[in-house]
């Protein structure tokens, strides 16, 4: 009997075997990893990653799964930077996330911050994400990581104004602002030659519970309290963070939030 869902380490990662999709060839996972931990290594040893399990393995008689035969289609890896990149608890974080298998496969690299009491992702500007195709037995452009490291972000500014920028909970400005997310929702997108991305209704619907609804959260606010921007916005982000199943567009959802909130 299978046990529950796996938690892959980074080790168990590098170990994912190249792949044939639509008779075209593509590396192994190290091929692709290496040289984005090579090139991060030098500013950091905190590197998290996630993947999206592939729909086949390979299990032992013990349920166990066998790391050894198993291919990566979708590999997310963060490196986090040290603390003297670090600003009100949120650090400074480059990410890498591709997918060999999506309709066109693709590599994206990004610069954000992590809030490191929920790891969820911050991003503000879309001047921070490069996104590339990736071609059969073709590397990765790397040279990229230097040049998002170098450009200037207004994370640590946007979120100080988050923080200072209150938000009304009595019952109208609630019922507007809700209104006001659902019809963003609905109607805004994030659009590049590689796809739309989009931020679900539904998703905005759950943001609000976490803030409004009956269970008990982080971000739980009482009607007439006080509280603030920056509560509204980690509470959609930690919907994004929540869902394990899309690992590949968590950069543009969490810019689309920002447009959703309309600041």
């Amino acid at each position: 009997m299978m046990k529950d869902k796996h938690e892959f380490t980074l080790e168990e990662v590098l170990q994912g075997k190249a792949t044939q999709i639509k008779n075209k060839e593509y590396f192994k996972t190290a091929d692709y990893v290496n040289p984005f931990l090579d090139r991060m290594s030098k500013y950091t040893s905190d590197f998290r990653v996630q993947v999206k399990e592939p729909e086949q393995i390979t299990i032992d008689e013990s349920g166990e799964i066998v790391t050894k035969d198993i291919t990566f289609n979708r590999v997310w890896i963060q490196a986090v930077l040290p603390g003297e990149y670090a600003f009100d608890n949120h650090q400074q974080v480059v990410g890498m996330v591709y997918g060999l298998d999506c309709r066109k496969p693709i590599c994206k690299i990004y610069q954000g911050a992590l809030n490191m009491a929920c790891t969820n992702l911050c991003v503000f500007s879309p001047n921070l994400l490069d996104v590339q195709e990736i071609l059969p037995e073709t590397a990765i452009d790397y040279s990229v990581i230097r040049g998002i490291m170098e450009r200037t972000n207004n994370i640590k500014a946007t979120l100080e104004m988050l923080h200072k920028t209150p938000f009304f909970t009595d019952t109208q400005s609630v019922n507007e602002s809700l209104g006001r997310w659902v019809r963003n929702s609905i109607n805004l997108d994030y659009s590049t030659k590689f796809g739309k991305v989009k931020f679900a209704v539904s998703d905005t619907i759950d943001a609000y519970k976490l803030m409004f609804g009956e269970k008990i959260t982080p971000y739980s606010v009482e009607e007439d309290a006080e509280t603030d921007m920056l509560n509204v916005y980690n509470a959609f982000t930690q919907i994004i963070t929540n869902d394990t199943k899309d690992i590949m567009n968590r950069f543009e959802k969490t810019l689309l939030v920002k447009s959703i909130l309309g600041f």
